[in-house]
């Protein structure tokens, strides 16, 4: 089956200001988040500020290491402290130096938290007398911090998605195939087969004058497990372009989806909803053709079927940065989760 361009409109992709559901009384009393996703509002005065940028920089702003162009991890805004008004506060993501000689701040000190002054928040503090101080504290948890924003606006997105879903397409995965998933509203099926399934999503953006095709999809194959080495990254490259080879198909004749290895894709070990998971972030290429793009990958076990499960997403917009198309994707690769279908009545396909 060709890769086509399914059209469709796109409002308001990118960024929101949407606030998370209300959990108690005191969340309901903080104001939604605000902001665009990937950005950190970052706090300090002056002479902190020329001490700390350096390691900000070196922390949250090296690139997206999978995108075919360079893109920060996340864009920095820095705020002095006078600047820091009742509109400002609810930033999504804020991280505030506070540098005085003071009884609380002669041991340097950091603090990660969320929902400081609004629903939804990631918020640090960096304690310290000095600017130096303040830049060393920092450094020594950048890392951590860094993870959990990255980890936070996938999530994000993924809580975006979730408020305007495709509960048709959902629903119909949950009985069909046992996965539980969050789908966008705007979302087809475009094939559907006991071991592979392929969902796509097709907008149009404008950029200066024109309307420009982005285009984003999920492939989920199943592949009877047959030990560890199914989880390596040499055996989930294997498997991957096998399938997108015989599966998914470019305009031009002969041309197919394959991965790109100019750039080595990325592989990471991950604690899955309390099992393991393996997943993958790279490039992908049209052999053949001229498109390619960011793909993420995550791959788990099966319990009720003893399967391999393999969630593939990928997105296209040549025009466009892609680091928040990389990220959406990612959430709703993430979303996808097994479910015994006995339970809910329905026989487990025969495969034979």
């Amino acid at each position: 089956m060709a890769l086509i361009l399914l059209l469709s409109s796109c409002a308001g992709l990118l960024s929101s200001c949407a606030g998370d559901p209300q959990t108690s009384d005191a969340r309901s009393m903080l104001p939604s988040k605000v902001g665009a996703s990937g950005e950190v509002v970052v706090v300090a005065d002056a002479a902190t500020w020329a001490a700390v940028q350096p390691v900000i920089e070196q922390a949250l702003q090296g690139p997206v290491s999978v995108l075919p162009q360079f893109e920060p991890q996340f864009d920095i805004e820095h705020l002095t402290p006078s600047e820091l008004s009742r509109f400002w506060k609810p930033h999504r993501n804020l991280v505030i130096f506070d540098v005085a000689d003071r009884i609380d701040t002669q041991e340097p000190s950091m603090l990660i938290g969320k929902e400081k002054y609004s629903r939804g928040q990631i918020y640090a503090r960096i304690k310290a007398t000095t600017p130096d101080a303040a830049a060393e504290i920092f450094s020594s948890r950048a890392a951590e911090l860094a993870d959990l924003l990255e980890r936070t606006e996938v999530k994000r997105f993924l809580q975006l998605t979730n408020l305007r879903s495709n509960e048709a397409l959902e629903k119909q995965l949950l009985h069909a195939h046992g996965l539980r998933s969050v789908i966008p509203r705007d979302a087809v099926l475009v094939e559907e087969t006991p071991e592979f399934l392929w969902i796509q999503r097709s907008l149009t953006r404008l950029k200066g004058n024109n309307n420009h095709d982005v285009q984003m999809g999920i492939f989920i194959t199943r592949a009877p497990y047959t030990g560890p080495e199914m989880f390596s990254l040499a055996g989930m490259l294997a498997r991957r372009d096998s399938v997108l080879r015989e599966r998914v198909g470019g305009e031009v004749p002969g041309s197919f989806m394959a991965t790109e290895y100019r750039r080595t894709p990325r592989y990471e070990e991950i604690a899955f909803h309390g099992g393991f998971a393996a997943t993958l972030r790279g490039l992908w290429k049209m052999e053949g053709d001229f498109m390619g793009g960011p793909f993420t990958a995550i791959a788990w076990l099966d319990p009720f079927t003893n399967e391999l499960v393999t969630v593939d997403g990928f997105a296209y917009a040549p025009y466009f940065s892609k680091r928040e198309y990389l990220r959406e994707i990612e959430g709703i690769a993430h979303s996808f989760l097994p479910v015994d279908r006995g339970e809910i009545g329905i026989d487990i396909i025969d495969k034979q």
